[in-house]
């Protein structure tokens, strides 16, 4: 079994999964269609989860990294993340638009910095 993009006549392309026996292709299920190309990459990944449940298997490598991934953030909290630099991001913008780096303008940028960048929950 295998995934295939097929282009209609709509122009549009439509994701199925597809099985090659005795020189035939059977559809075995098909996704959907869409015609952006975001659309399409949403329908191949469902399609990509669907051919994996069907075979029953798992990918080796991907999920892998995802659990660690996941694993990690689950274990932060709000007092283990803290928000570094703001003054390097604000500060250009405000080279960008011509004002100049003052004590003046880093202290209303230290007060602001709170409610603009908020902390990750």
């Amino acid at each position: 079994m295998f995934i295939r993009k097929n282009k209609n006549r709509s122009g549009s392309y439509g994701v199925q999964i597809v099985s090659k026996k005795g020189g035939r292709y059977k559809v075995i299920k098909t996704l959907g269609s869409a015609h952006s190309e975001q659309e399409i990459e949403f329908l191949y990944q469902r399609a990509r989860q669907e051919l994996q449940r069907i075979k029953g298997t798992t990918s080796l490598f991907v999920n892998r990294d995802d659990a660690k991934l996941e694993s990690f953030i689950s274990t932060l909290k709000n007092s283990q993340v803290q928000v570094i630099g703001p003054e390097l991001i604000f500060g250009r913008i405000y080279d960008d638009i011509g004002l100049t780096k003052s004590k003046v303008i880093y202290s209303v940028i230290w007060s602001l910095h709170d409610y603009i960048i908020p902390e990750v929950s």
